[in-house]
């Protein structure tokens, strides 16, 4: 009888490897709890792809005989660039992680939040309102980073839930960045408010400021 079931226990552990091996979870790149964020960072890199064509078209705007500013068609433009890049960077990492991704766009996107009539109120941005859209588009983004890093931060769940390799391409990527421009924007916003608060001045004022962004 003991020799029956050592059999059978060692048949059904045979069974298991051959299972195991026959599994093609076990043979991507993935590793440690990636697969715990891996939707949220898959939304995130479209989220910037999206970024990319809304600051792009922003740009446009302002590279228009009616609306001729240079400084705010650079600024929007390298915003736009960044994000490509930033997108790019980040489907390598994922890649490398072994998660999948498709460029599908974001449901909700963060301009739509952003701004009451959605996207296609871009086309209608005044100098200061794509200032405030690019202030709020870095915050809603720069928070989604938090809460990416939060979630894969904490040895919860019997740390199921821990991949410091997320957190540290999460600082390293994009925390700095992000910081600077939201306070690159807050402070533009804040100069500019004043500029136009001076109603004798304010066009020239306005000339100078988009002047300076044009550096």
């Amino acid at each position: 009888m003991k020799f029956f079931l050592l059999t059978a226990a060692l048949v059904a552990g045979l069974c298991t490897v051959r299972a195991d091996a026959n599994s093609t979870d076990q043979y991507t790149a993935q590793f440690s709890a990636v697969s715990h964020v891996a939707q949220d960072l898959q939304t995130f890199t479209n989220q910037m792809l999206d970024k990319s064509w809304d600051f792009l078209l922003l740009s446009s705007v302002f590279n228009q005989y009616s609306m001729n500013r240079p400084g705010f068609e650079k600024l929007h433009r390298e915003v736009s660039d960044r994000a490509w890049e930033d997108c790019i960077e980040t489907a390598k990492y994922l890649s490398q992680r072994g998660v999948p991704l498709t460029f599908n766009g974001v449901q909700g996107s963060v301009a739509g939040q952003l701004l009451k009539s959605g996207r296609n109120s871009l086309l209608d941005s005044t100098e200061m309102s794509s200032l405030q859209l690019g202030l709020g588009y870095e915050k809603v983004l720069a928070e989604e980073v938090h809460r990416i890093h939060k979630k894969i931060s904490h040895a919860h769940d019997s740390g199921k839930a821990y991949d410091p390799d997320v957190a540290h391409f999460l600082d390293e990527k994009y925390d700095e960045q992000q910081r600077k421009q939201i306070r690159e924007y807050s402070g533009h916003i804040h100069v500019l408010n004043r500029v136009l608060g001076e109603s004798n001045t304010k066009d020239l004022g306005l000339h100078m400021f988009d002047d300076i962004l044009a550096k």
